[in-house]
């Protein structure tokens, strides 16, 4: 009696679609891409076009010791994605939640080294050799502000520098006059000057 078609299929610790095909539903996983999911089917003698959840259990098991241990059922060397290993010097494919925690061991081993790449990982920047000059500038500290950011600063130190040095009020200088009082004498003494040569005439 055949089996019943399973809509979730668990290999390596996840849930895949058993609508989907064997090779892109274990395409999926994390390191696993679609010519090595292919691989691995043919290595389990399984067709990679047939739907996941048509597969028995025994072949479902098949496919994740393969993905687990690849060079020990045939996968050739260059397809895996840890090559030399830095700790173990073997050949690894790592999958899942592994590929996270190796980069991110990597980066730290990287920084505590003070490696030029782990100095770059630590600031932020790129790391691969990519110019800097125009391109990911976002969030970090830009050499042209726009202008209303430029008002708004000088603005505020303008501010700053009244409340450090408060203004003295001017004091009144004695025998000096100021300015508009002078023009109003002047406007007086022209108006009387007229009225005494109307008055004479």
């Amino acid at each position: 009696m055949p089996e019943e078609f399973k809509h979730l299929a668990r290999i390596a610790g996840k849930d895949l679609s058993g609508e989907r095909q064997v090779q892109l539903a274990l395409s999926d996983l994390k390191g696993v891409n679609v010519i090595y999911a292919r691989a691995v089917a043919y290595l389990a003698e399984v067709d990679p076009f047939e739907k996941l959840g048509n597969l028995t259990k025994e072949k479902i098991d098949l496919l994740e010791k393969i993905l687990k241990n690849p060079s020990e059922h045939g996968i050739p060397i260059w397809m895996l994605n840890r090559r030399k290993d830095y700790d173990t010097g073997k050949d690894l494919h790592l999958i899942g939640a592994d590929v996270a925690v190796s980069l991110r061991s990597d980066i730290g081993r990287e920084r505590r080294t003070r490696s030029r790449r782990g100095i770059r990982h630590e600031l932020g920047l790129p790391v691969r050799g990519q110019r800097t000059r125009t391109t990911g500038r976002k969030g970090l500290v830009v050499g042209v502000k726009r202008k209303e950011i430029r008002i708004r600063e000088e603005a505020a130190k303008a501010e700053k520098g009244k409340a450090e040095k408060p203004e003295r009020a001017a004091k009144p200088v004695k025998g000096k006059e100021k300015p508009e009082a002078k023009v109003e004498k002047k406007e007086a003494k022209e108006e009387k000057k007229a009225e005494t040569k109307e008055t004479k005439k």
